[in-house]
């Protein structure tokens, strides 16, 4: 079931729940921004490629 509440409801646990809801949804967005932007650790790699870069064009 999903509930929808007016924004300018009067009903202060309303107001209260409205202003939560802004703030756990921008801390979301802040969050997620920042492991956008933050570089993937080093750490995530599987031991068979660890320590392994992408060398140049291979003659075969």
């Amino acid at each position: 079931m999903v509930l929808f509440f007016a924004e300018d409801s009067q009903h202060p646990f309303i107001k209260r729940a409205m202003r939560s809801a802004r703030k756990a949804r921008k801390e979301m967005r802040e969050l997620e921004a920042a492991r956008l932007a933050a570089p993937e650790p080093r750490g995530t790699q599987s031991r068979r490629f660890a320590g392994r870069t992408r060398s140049a064009e291979r003659d075969d």
